[in-house]
């Protein structure tokens, strides 16, 4: 085989500090000059555009601006990247200035960008990477997409192909594996060879020279798109005489891929290696799926770790089975850590904390378990989750439910997964439970995605057709909107990080821009 601890302030530094986070009441003499904008940091703030929650400490929104005390209510603590749409302002008092932002799911309220010295909030551009493969798979251009449908060229990565063969690239549990299964098929279904790269008598003769794949790659982009994760396939099918279904044999190479071409081997792994010490155990549903896969990759917010979760195939109890090991990669030290079994993963407080669901053994039944820790294991902690409600598949299929951006809140089943509600992690709150909308049962379900700040989902059928449900209401509606009579399959729904608008990603390289407000679709326009 996808942190940071602040110190406090003491004494009366940490007073003026908390003083400082809150909103100040309008109209309230300047305490340094006669206009209350002078000396501050220049507003970088337009009304009309987009902005952020740039602050590590996050900002506190106010129904007007002015502090709790001065008589406001508190209406949400935004974290930091929250992203908003500025209204109206500044208004400057009492050494801030203040702008009436909006946030993706409706909430208007007052934030301060500044006081002399330090930014709160900042402009930001909404937008989303995406990236296109050459032909050849030589090179992956990257775009910046923005909801109008415009997609700027940025930059090109040029992916090395590589040379190699199972000589070269395989551990030696993989080269045994092909020698003895190669042999098998010989010697009692050589039909089986047809139709493979085993067909030709010298493949076969001199099996660990034979060509690897020299461009077989998927890829998982960076947060800041400057760098590119790789899984490199090295395989080469195996047939098998118990079924026509062929085994595998080979290499995975996990590789980081820079702007400048540099590429850096994270870790290897094999398909027949040793599995590590497992409890928790899941139900085989996916009968043709490799014996070990990456079955998830999570880039935390900041870039500074990747999240891996391996899927690795085990006998329980006579029967296939597969377990979900947590691998963490340090892009910055380049260490890799190991927390265990775990899986549906998320990235909380900008990276800093991990948190990972375990199925575990009850009696006769199994019940998720979430866990919170640092990114290299330590300090885990149980979250207490309330009963009742289904968190985590049992099977190797995952359920599908998303976590949001800031890993704050996760959609789980009530009792089942006919019904689902929105849980939030940090008071364990529940909205009421929603029914699923029938257009969107698991079987014809693409995906569904956390939008508008978190107050409703987006489900997507594998057709391309767009439910839009309100989380606390559970009142759905169907978009007219749709890309199923492109005739194109849909392959990806991202939401942009202000929930309003989503990128489709189509099989074919087009794309679409879904307007959630307006229901209207743009097709996104490549430039050069």
């Amino acid at each position: 085989m996808s942190r940071f601890a602040r110190r406090g302030l003491p004494g009366l530094v940490a007073c003026v500090i908390l003083l400082l986070a809150l909103p100040i009441v309008p109209g309230a003499p300047a305490a340094h000059a006669q206009n209350g904008c002078d000396g501050l940091i220049a507003p970088r703030l337009t009304p009309g555009g987009a902005g952020r929650v740039s602050s590590s400490l996050g900002v506190s929104l106010k129904n007007v601006p002015a502090t709790s005390a001065g008589g406001a209510t508190e209406l949400a603590t935004l974290p930091t990247d929250t992203v908003f749409t500025v209204l109206d302002g500044p208004q400057c008092n009492q050494g801030y200035a203040w702008w009436q932002i909006q946030l993706p799911s409706g909430v208007t309220g007052w934030a301060a960008e500044g006081n002399a010295t330090d930014y709160f909030l900042e402009p930001t551009t909404i937008g989303l990477y995406t990236y296109r493969r050459s032909p050849d798979a030589t090179t992956v251009t990257r775009f910046f997409v923005t909801p109008d449908g415009a997609a700027r060229q940025e930059a090109v990565f040029t992916v090395p192909p590589l040379d190699a063969t199972p000589a070269s690239a395989w551990q030696q549990v993989e080269l045994d594996t092909l020698t003895q299964g190669l042999t098998d098929v010989a010697q009692n279904c050589p039909e089986r060879f047809v139709g493979t790269p085993w067909a030709d008598e010298a493949a076969r003769t001199d099996p660990t020279n034979v060509a690897l794949p020299v461009l077989d790659y998927t890829i998982y982009p960076a947060p800041a798109g400057d760098r590119l994760l790789l899984v490199r396939s090295l395989m080469l099918p195996l047939p098998r005489c118990v079924t026509a279904l062929p085994d595998e044999a080979g290499m995975t190479r996990v590789t980081l891929l820079a702007e400048d071409g540099t590429e850096t081997e994270l870790f290897p792994f094999p398909q027949h290696g040793t599995i590590p010490a497992s409890q928790d155990r899941y139900a085989l549903s996916e009968p043709d799926a490799p014996r070990v896969y990456l079955d998830e990759i999570k880039w935390s917010p900041d870039g500074g770790y990747i999240a891996f979760v391996v899927a690795y195939r085990d006998t329980c109890e006579d029967a296939d089975c597969y377990r979900f090991q947590m691998y963490v990669y340090n892009t910055g030290s380049g260490q890799l850590y190991v927390p265990g079994e775990g899986r549906h993963v998320a990235w909380a407080n900008n990276g800093a904390q991990l948190l990972a669901f375990r199925l575990l053994a009850e009696g006769d039944t199994q019940r998720g378990h979430l866990y919170s820790m640092n990114p290299d294991g330590t300090g885990r902690q149980e979250v207490w989750l309330p009963g009742g409600a289904v968190y985590l598949s049992s099977t190797q299929t995952a359920l599908g439910f998303p976590w949001n951006a800031g890993g704050t809140r996760v959609l789980i089943g009530n009792g089942g997964t006919e019904q689902v509600m929105m849980l939030n992690i940090v008071d364990r709150g529940l909205t009421s439970p929603a029914a699923v909308p029938d257009i969107a049962a698991p079987l014809n379900r693409l995906s569904v995605d956390f939008v508008k700040g978190d107050s409703a989902l987006l489900w997507t059928t594998i057709r391309g057709q767009f439910v839009l449900q309100d989380v606390r209401s559970g009142e759905a509606v169907r978009l007219t909107s749709e890309v199923a009579s492109t005739g194109v399959p849909l392959r990806e729904v991202r939401p942009f990080s202000t929930g309003l608008h989503v990128l489709l990603e189509m099989s074919n390289g087009t794309a679409y821009v879904l307007d959630l407000t307006a229901d209207r679709l743009t097709q996104v326009v490549f430039g050069g």
